[in-house]
């Protein structure tokens, strides 16, 4: 006969299968591929925003001084990781990729459904969430990673779970409140997700009052660091008029698509119809009474994940960040409420190890079709510094508009012919020249779609600007032409840089297209300047 301690040891085990199913079987795959992807470089966006950190961090005003149409979030979260040392690729990576799988843990502790689930049980469901959450983020290139959505995936998805595990608890409520208003600085359409939590309490029984109040305050207090952070580095009104007044009017026709433009595409598909699939199955247990009606904001994720894309009208791959992340989050919580289930029913034991082994199975085999486990050479290739600054290296990564290595020597060269205080002017869409080079920007238009409205002007399948709302975008554009050519002559700079075969440019030399559209700043330029130097895409113009 066996001990009773045998037993509840044995016991123990049994209650940890199913989690431990889901972490081991592609532990090894998801820890290779997060090595491999912390070697990969970054790419067009975290340069914009290491700029915009970089100049924030040196005395310029956000919004006023370096003009973005995105919130300051994405500013705050650059910041920080500038400040632990992620001016180095590697190391930014390195940051991202751990607050990440930390931020995963954390909703994955947060899963059992059992009032009193042990701290063990806990911890296996915390190290199942961040195998399979890693594997679904891994999914996305380098281009992809390291972007807004996934950074504000940290907040929405830790909020979502701490509220589904709250029970009511108005301390939990209120930290929960808090993590679901800061992205709201980021992009506004993470409202959506904080309207999905606020359902899941209006139908929760127990003190619905007490927990709106709870959840309110905890918002409150979450907007108040991002408006102190604006405060601090930033001006409020330059911040609102672009996000209130030049947002919908200009840039929201930049390269807008159609919702069934956007998902025509499988893979866009696939992980629409897997939301929706989950939402549905999710929300109907709900309604007869299988799931807890606090699980109602988990199973409304994908919607809003989807309204949040299609609000968005552009379908890049980074904007599918909280869908599949929603969509893998539903797997788990179901995968641990069939678990729980199955501890008072031994036989569906077998059906809750089968799904087990099938989220598993599909984090494992997700992981082999992975970028950073296709491209073998990362493991010797990328493995020091030196290696990732040789130009054969960014030649791994081939983009048709991005050439991060030329950008990389015009930097050096601005870093040897101008002086630390000088400024200088870019063209094109890649400021990641001036965070290399740590040279301020002239004017606020470090983006060539702020001095050139043509994509706009053209719009998408989503709509095309009606001749009121184009009279509109001309007179944005044309009041930030003159704008540059005022603070230009006012106080030149001691260097321009024109990258050609930009995006959102009309015509791949730079300084035609420059020239096109800031006629009289041009013909300045052309006096008082000449091309010094040229690296590949980047065209260097110093004083005569």
């Amino acid at each position: 006969m066996p001990s009773p301690r045998n037993v509840r040891a044995f016991r123990a085990a049994v209650a940890l299968a199913a989690p431990l199913v889901i972490a081991l079987v592609p532990l090894f795959w998801i820890a290779d591929g997060t090595r491999r992807a912390s070697v990969t470089p970054l790419a067009r966006d975290q340069g914009i925003f290491n700029y915009i950190a970089w100049a924030i961090s040196n005395g310029a005003v956000d919004y006023r001084d370096v003009r973005d149409v995105n919130g300051p979030l994405s500013h705050f979260v650059h910041w920080i990781f500038l400040k632990l040392g992620g001016a180095d690729d590697h190391r930014f990576r390195v940051i991202d990729l751990t607050v990440s799988a930390i931020a995963f843990a954390f909703v994955g502790a947060c899963v059992p459904m059992r009032a009193r689930a042990r701290p063990v049980e806990r911890a296996a469901w915390a190290l199942a969430a961040c195998v399979a959450l890693m594997g679904q983020y891994l999914a996305f290139n380098y281009w992809d990673t390291a972007q807004r959505e996934s950074f504000f995936d940290w907040f929405m998805l830790a909020s979502v779970a701490l509220e589904m595990a709250s029970r009511g608890d108005a301390r939990a409520l209120a930290v929960s409140g808090a993590l679901s208003i800061v992205p709201w600085f980021g992009k506004p359409t993470f409202v959506l997700f904080t309207i999905a939590q606020l359902a899941a309490i209006a139908i929760d029984r127990g003190d619905r009052k007490r927990a709106f109040r709870a959840f309110a305050i905890g918002g409150a207090i979450g907007a108040a660091t991002q408006i102190a952070f604006l405060i601090a580095k930033g001006d409020v009104g330059a911040w609102l008029r672009i996000t209130a007044s030049d947002v919908p009017a200009m840039y929201r026709f930049i390269w807008a698509r159609s919702a069934a433009d956007i998902f025509s595409g499988a893979w866009y598909a696939n992980r629409a119809i897997f939301g929706m699939t989950g939402a549905a199955v999710m929300l109907a247990l709900i309604a007869l009474g299988k799931l807890p009606r606090r699980a109602l904001a988990v199973a409304l994720l994908p919607l809003a994940a989807i309204a949040g894309i299609v609000v968005q009208a552009k379908g890049f791959p980074y904007h599918f960040h909280p869908l599949t992340a929603a969509i893998y989050l539903q797997w788990l919580v179901v995968g641990a409420w069939m678990w729980e289930r199955a501890r008072a029913a031994p036989r569906a034991r077998g059906v809750a190890l089968a799904f087990a082994a099938a989220i598993a199975l599909r984090v494992a085999t997700e992981m082999a079709e992975s970028p950073y486990m296709k491209e073998v050479w990362l493991v010797e290739g990328a493995a020091t510094a030196e290696q990732r600054a040789t130009k054969e290296y960014f030649a791994r990564f081939p983009e048709p508009d991005y050439f991060p290595y030329d950008l990389r020597e015009a930097a050096a060269f601005l870093r040897a012919r101008t002086a630390p205080n000088d400024r200088v002017q870019m063209y094109g869409m890649d400021p990641l020249v001036l965070f290399l080079a740590g040279r301020a920007s002239a004017t606020p238009y470090i983006l060539a779609y702020d001095l050139n409205a043509d994509v706009a002007l053209g719009g998408g399948t989503a709509g095309r600007p009606t001749e009121a709302q184009s009279a509109r975008i001309r007179a944005i554009r044309d009041a930030h032409a003159r704008d540059l050519d005022a603070r230009l002559r006012a106080s030149p700079p001691a260097a321009f840089v024109f990258v050609d075969k930009s995006p959102l440019v009309s015509d791949a030399d730079a300084w035609k297209d420059f020239e096109r559209h800031c006629p009289d700043t041009a013909a300045w330029v052309e006096q008082d300047y000449e091309e010094a130097a040229v690296f590949g895409v980047a065209r260097i113009w110093l004083k005569r």
